[in-house]
């Protein structure tokens, strides 16, 4: 699965591992690209849950802010 890094779910990021992709040459999109490799173990999505908690207030706080 291949998706964009606003586009990726907070069910997705913690059962899936994301790996960061180099943009396609002729790709106008300037949001950094993922794709799954492979499915979280236990400890691995206890870990990207809390990762994510903990970091959505400042998400939230610059989801306007254009990077």
């Amino acid at each position: 699965m291949e998706k964009g890094l606003s586009e990726i779910t907070r069910s997705e990021w913690i059962a899936f591992r994301w790996v960061e992709i180099e943009p396609t040459m002729g790709d106008d999109n300037d949001e950094r690209m993922f794709c799954t490799q492979g499915k979280r173990t236990p400890d691995e999505a206890a870990q990207a849950a809390l990762d994510w908690d903990s970091t959505a207030e400042e998400r939230a706080e610059n989801a306007e802010i254009e990077g």
